[in-house]
């Protein structure tokens, strides 16, 4: 419960979220949960009794709000850390409702959190955690089985492959519904997501496809989304190299005309070109490496520390990188000159840190070409506004008191969104800090199995030898190989290398191979007996195979 006392925040430098002018030397007057009263010291009067917080020096700005999260059991701390007071789940599960509940009624400190309906998505195999829709009708009744209203779903999120038929139907039963639709497109581009009525584009995805004029790269971008190449990695923005600049800006006219908003997830898509990386990489390391995160998954900081597929990358790949990166800026730039409204989310999953992310997506607006007060705007009222959650996103009179104080200006450089001081959510102030032993009340399975696998071992040829002090050349056979696979030999890392007439499949991530050649040296094979073979793939994720025996006979 908030302070019934009431809190004064007063002496700052007021950023209300509305666009307006920056007030000095201003007061903010909460009671319960609620902002009773807005204005200048000496001009509004505190309630007997209420705590008053001197905020002379900084900044008062709305909390923050993250358009998009894939919302896990750890993240909580690392949100309200960084001033983020609001998240919306774009896959919502039974478990996303219960943890929305905790977070209400004070089992579990965090932000805010709503929820999504879907994703709906058409036949992705590669996919299994997605609502699959087979015909228009089918998709009708999933969205009206859900009921009307907001107070379950807060929007609808529609994935990829579904028909043009199917994602109308989607659109005008969630808008029956009163629910805005939010939609990550693959097979389909912006153009159709606009005439169809959908309100926003996650990753600003089908921008690239509606732009492209040659229909052979358009159809490898197709392709690329089928076989489950991630809009977080770099291939996706790569095609944003083969833009038309005429293409996009019709596309950037139909969009502000039908009122479609773009939620760029920019530190996701764009943070391998971003010129900050490296910063943002030991930035990240040294908070993770916090004694009182301990509690995070290994797997979740591997993935979060993530470099491998900017690593390999290569010449044109590289330069194409930056065409793409550059083009996307451009087409932000013009879309917002236009009219059109911007969303912030940073798409926290796997590869972005929680919370601080979220103020990195705002440098990045602002390197497309936002003021700092248009990216401020877009992590508070345009995501508000979008949600329809009119009691959020500015700091007014009647609106519920959730609000940051930053120790320096963001409206001279927006970096400075994330110099948080104070966060209130709800009325009440929050504990920002960090809980080696926090653990949440309903927790939740891992993400797990991504992006390296785990190997398996089947059989060894030859399985022994009567040979001693000679190198010998052991061919290993099973599952899950890749080019870094490691294997052991008795303890001891041996040469190795996948062989390559044996690929089983490919993906954005690896080449996984059935079988693995290994050279063991004369030093290991020196004596009568039984060792031990594993192979072994790298973190993330990845892991140690089971074990085999290679025989050393008299």
């Amino acid at each position: 419960m908030a302070e019934s006392a009431g809190l004064v925040i007063e002496g700052g430098t007021l950023i209300d979220g509305t666009g307006s002018a920056p007030r000095s030397n201003a007061v903010v007057v909460i009671q319960e949960n609620r902002i009773v009263a807005v204005g200048e010291k000496g001009g509004v009067s505190s309630p007997p009794g209420a705590r008053v917080m001197d905020a002379s020096g900084k900044f008062i700005l709305p909390g923050l709000i993250d358009m998009h999260v894939h919302w896990a059991d750890w993240m909580p701390e690392l949100f309200l850390a960084h001033g983020i007071t609001s998240a919306v789940d774009l896959a919502s599960t039974d478990w996303t409702l219960e943890q929305s509940v905790a977070l209400m009624d004070g089992r579990l400190a965090g932000p805010r959190l709503f929820a999504s309906l879907g994703p709906f998505a058409g036949r992705l195999l590669w996919d299994r955690a997605l609502r699959e829709v087979e015909t228009a009708q089918m998709a009708r009744r999933l969205v009206r089985e859900a009921g009307a209203g907001r107070a379950k779903y807060a929007l609808t999120k529609v994935y990829t492959e579904l028909t043009p038929d199917q994602l109308q139907a989607v659109v005008e039963e969630s808008h029956r519904a009163g629910r805005n639709v939010i939609a990550h497109l693959g097979s389909l581009d912006a153009c159709q997501a606009a005439e169809a009525g959908v309100d926003a584009l996650a990753h600003a995805s089908g921008v690239a496809l509606a732009t492209i004029p040659d229909p052979q790269t358009a159809e490898q971008l197709r392709c690329c989304v089928k076989i489950g190449i991630s809009i977080e990695f770099p291939q996706f923005l790569m095609y944003h190299a083969f833009m038309d600049p005429g293409k996009a800006e019709d596309l950037i006219a139909r969009l502000v005309r039908k009122n479609v908003r773009l939620e760029p997830d920019l530190i996701n898509a764009c943070r391998w070109a971003a010129r900050r990386r490296q910063t943002w990489l030991a930035d990240d390391a040294r908070l993770l490496d916090d004694p009182d995160l301990r509690y995070l998954p290994a797997s979740s900081r591997d993935r979060m520390l993530f470099n491998k597929p900017l690593e390999d990358l290569i010449g044109e790949e590289r330069a194409q990188l930056r065409r793409g990166y550059e083009n996307l800026q451009n087409f932000i730039r013009k879309f917002v000159a236009a009219g059109g409204i911007m969303l912030a989310g940073s798409d926290t999953a796997a590869f972005v840190v929680p919370g601080i992310s979220l103020h990195r997506e705002l440098e990045l607006l602002v390197d497309a070409g936002l003021s700092p007060m248009q990216a401020i705007q877009a992590a508070t009222k345009n995501n508000a506004e979008f949600l329809q959650e009119e009691q959020l996103g500015t700091i007014q009179p009647g609106k519920l008191a959730d609000l940051i104080v930053v120790s320096k200006n963001p409206l001279t450089d927006i970096r400075n969104t994330n110099t948080v001081e104070m966060v209130i959510k709800d009325g009440n102030m929050m504990d920002r800090s960090f809980h080696a032993d926090f653990v949440n009340p309903i927790p939740r399975p891992r993400i797990a199995g991504f992006p390296n696998p785990k190997p398996s071992i089947r059989t060894l040829y030859p399985m022994t030898t009567r040979r001693r002090n000679k190198d010998l050349d052991l061919i290993i056979e099973g599952s899950n190989f890749i080019k870094e696979s490691v294997v052991e030999f008795d303890g001891v890392i041996v040469r190795s290398a996948p062989v390559k007439s044996t690929l089983l499949r490919e993906t954005q991530f690896y080449a996984v191979y059935t079988q693995l050649t290994a050279t063991v040296p004369a030093r290991l094979l020196n004596g009568i007996g039984t060792y031990k073979v594993v192979v072994k793939n790298p973190r993330p994720e990845g892991g140690t195979s089971n074990v085999l025996y290679f025989f050393v006979a008299d």
